[in-house]
């Protein structure tokens, strides 16, 4: 089943969420949207990237895991996706998030940036990000990291 390519964004001209470029044409929408990085946050062999994809982009992985891995994300993990995030939206612009269907992994580190760079509560947060990308579906595990109290304490360098 192939699934449709979508780009949301999120902050615009900062932040972008969608599902795994997995085709050489998501590459042109990429750069038609304005995405200078790409960050994944699934493995490579979850969701195989265009050839092209690292010429064309500043990219970047760290695999967090999902439902089918067996455990949450852990605190530290999601506060490394998000250093991560700064340094690649500090040194290139816009980011695009990807996990293989952009509805738990990239949900959760989107949602973090929101909490922690931009002041929102985890409620507000999800609020928003449903309604700019309707497939968000973070499990309750993973939207209870976004309530600890050092996730807005973590933001050195924020912007």
């Amino acid at each position: 089943m192939q699934k449709r390519f979508q780009i949301n964004w999120i902050l615009v001209d900062e932040l972008a969420i969608g599902p795994a470029p997995t085709e050489e044409n998501h590459i042109s929408l990429l750069k038609d949207a304005g995405i200078k990085a790409v960050f994944s946050l699934c493995a490579e062999e979850e969701a195989l990237p265009p050839a092209a994809m690292n010429d064309q982009f500043a990219c970047c992985r760290l695999v967090l895991p999902d439902h089918q891995s067996g455990r949450l994300p852990e605190f530290n993990e999601l506060l490394a996706a998000l250093d991560q995030l700064a340094t690649l939206h500090e040194k290139y612009g816009s980011v695009f998030v990807h996990c293989v269907a952009a509805m738990e992994r990239s949900p959760l580190v989107c949602l973090a940036w929101l909490v922690q760079r931009h002041s929102l509560s985890p409620e507000q947060a999800l609020d928003y990000l449903m309604q700019v990308h309707k497939g968000t579906n973070p499990l309750p595990g993973q939207l209870a990291l976004l309530r600890k109290p050092a996730l807005r304490g973590s933001q050195a360098g924020a912007s």
